[in-house]
C-alpha cells in the first residue's frame, strides 16, 4: 500500500517537475523576444526613434479633448512638452513586460522569494545597462543612466505585480481550503 501512495508522489512530483520545464521554456522564450524588441528600439537612429515617439505623440494630441482643438502653435508647445514623458513611459512599459518574464521564470525555481526577486532585478538592470551602452553606438542616440533607472522601475513594477497576484492567489487558495 506504502508502495502505491509513493509510486502516485513520484508520478505527480515528475508532472509538476515537467510543467515547471515547459512553463520555464516559454517564459525563456518570452524574455528573449521582450529582449529583442528592447534591441530593435535601440537600434533605431534618432531620426526613426523620433519619428514613432511623435506619432504617439500626435495621437494623443489630436484625440485628447483638451489639446485637439487648440491652434497648431499651441498642439506644437503641447507636443514638447508630452514627447519626453512619452519615451520616458515607453522605457519603463517595456521593462515592465520584461520584469514581469524574469520573475514569473525566477518562480519556475526552487529558492527563497526574496533572492527570485532580487535575481530578477539584477537581470533587468543589467539588460537595461547594456542597452544604454548600445546606444552609445547608434548615430544621434546616446546612452544615460537616467533611463536605467527608469528601466529598473519599471522591471520593479513588473515583479511587483506578479508579486501581489501571486499573494492574493495564495490568500484565496487558503481561504477556500478553511471551507
Amino acid at each position: 500500500m506504502e508502495d502505491k501512495i509513493d509510486n502516485v508522489k513520484d508520478s505527480n512530483r515528475n508532472k509538476v517537475g515537467k510543467l515547471r520545464l515547459v512553463a520555464r521554456l516559454i517564459l525563456i522564450v518570452f524574455i528573449i523576444v521582450n529582449c529583442i524588441v528592447i534591441f530593435n528600439f535601440s537600434a533605431q537612429q534618432a531620426e526613426k526613434s523620433n519619428k514613432a515617439s511623435g506619432v504617439v505623440v500626435n495621437t494623443i494630441i489630436e484625440t485628447n479633448p483638451k489639446t485637439k482643438n487648440l491652434s497648431k502653435k499651441e498642439k506644437e508647445k503641447k507636443k514638447e512638452e508630452i514627447v519626453t514623458p512619452v519615451r520616458k513611459t515607453a522605457h519603463f512599459t517595456v521593462y515592465t513586460s520584461l520584469g514581469i518574464w524574469l520573475y514569473l521564470c525566477a518562480k519556475t525555481f526552487n529558492g527563497k522569494e526574496k533572492k527570485k526577486i532580487l535575481i530578477s532585478l539584477f537581470l533587468a538592470f543589467t539588460y537595461a545597462c547594456t542597452d544604454e551602452i548600445h546606444q552609445l553606438f547608434v548615430n544621434g542616440r546616446s546612452g544615460e543612466f537616467r533611463d536605467v533607472c527608469i528601466d529598473t522601475c519599471g522591471a520593479l513594477f513588473g515583479v511587483v505585480i506578479v508579486y501581489s497576484i501571486s499573494k492574493i492567489i495564495d490568500v484565496a487558495k487558503n481561504v477556500k481550503k478553511c471551507n
